[in-house]
């Protein structure tokens, strides 16, 4: 079981971070300050807008001494400003002790699956698959999607989101631990120190960009590992600019998933599409295709 992050309570001071790929701060400044007028204190950190080797948010040391300056200090929470690539660069230098010693929640999604699933295989703390500031936040959350975000992160127990039936790939009814996130990074992770499964939990993951022949030999990896063996449940989010054609993505994921005996959904607003759903990781989750719902059944952070 892996240690839940304190609650964010109001006036909190949330710590806007660059670890992957570079931003234009002026969507950054815009989205900061959607959080301020929620009432947070907000910080944000200088790197946001450096550009080195064109695809990282400054250099490994620059990156690396923001995030282990923020993670030592009493800032509240930590968001990001936006994935790309840079995360893994730096996993083996990063302060996880901070977090443990002080669990807090880290939100992100993309890249930040790397940093996700560090913080769960070396000090066994939650985090939040979720919003990013250069995305999410600066276009706004809807209203529905807003409410869910900050009532988990206050505590709210039990949420549930409700789902179509036309989301449904296989029926079924499961209760386990949530965890997942981008589908690529989760097989570049594999057979490093920071590859984190729950064999018998609930996997959500989405991805961006992939066509579908790799969308297929990445689930085949996992399944030819045996990561699927166990699995109580899939959740399928937004699949953007994946596959030329639905129809190829729908039987993609009828034939992996369909005759494994166990719940799995589609199309979760959860991903590269914006308005992102926080997906807990580490946290019990009910999926059930009768009642289209998925039940965070617990609260998620102490």
């Amino acid at each position: 079981m892996l240690k839940k992050p304190r609650r964010l309570r109001p006036g909190a001071h949330i710590a806007v971070l660059a670890i992957s790929g570079p931003s234009d701060r002026q969507r950054i400044d815009t989205a900061a300050d959607r959080l301020r007028a929620h009432g947070f204190e907000v910080t944000v950190a200088g790197n946001v807008a450096e550009r080195a080797h064109l695809y990282l948010a400054g250099d490994d040391d620059l990156r690396l001494v923001e995030i282990n300056e923020a993670f030592a200090s009493s800032c509240d929470a930590f968001l990001f400003a936006r994935g790309g690539y840079g995360a893994m660069r730096i996993l083996d230098r990063i302060d996880f002790a901070a977090i443990a010693r002080d669990p807090r929640p880290v939100i992100g999604f993309s890249d930040l699956t790397a940093l996700h699933q560090a913080l769960a295989a070396t000090v066994g703390v939650a985090s939040f698959h979720g919003p990013m500031l250069n995305s999410d936040f600066v276009d706004g959350l809807s209203p529905e999607i807003d409410r869910w975000f900050w009532d988990m992160l206050a505590g709210e127990a039990p949420l549930v989101h409700r789902f179509e039936r036309s989301q449904v790939v296989a029926e079924g009814v499961a209760e386990s631990i949530a965890f997942g996130g981008c589908l690529s990074l989760t097989n570049d992770l594999i057979g490093t120190p920071y590859d984190f499964w729950i064999p018998d939990g609930i996997w959500f993951w989405e991805d961006v960009g992939e066509s579908t022949y790799r969308l297929d030999r990445m689930l085949t990896h996992l399944r030819l590992s045996g990561r699927f063996d166990r699995l109580q449940g899939v959740i399928v989010g937004k699949l953007k600019d994946c596959g030329p054609e639905p129809d190829e993505l729908d039987w993609l994921l009828h034939d992996i998933f369909g005759a494994m005996g166990i719940p799995v959904v589609r199309d979760f607003p959860f991903g590269h599409s914006g308005d992102n759903l926080l997906m807990p990781i580490g946290a019990r989750i009910r999926l059930d295709t009768r009642r289209g719902a998925m039940t965070v059944v617990e609260a998620v952070v102490t």
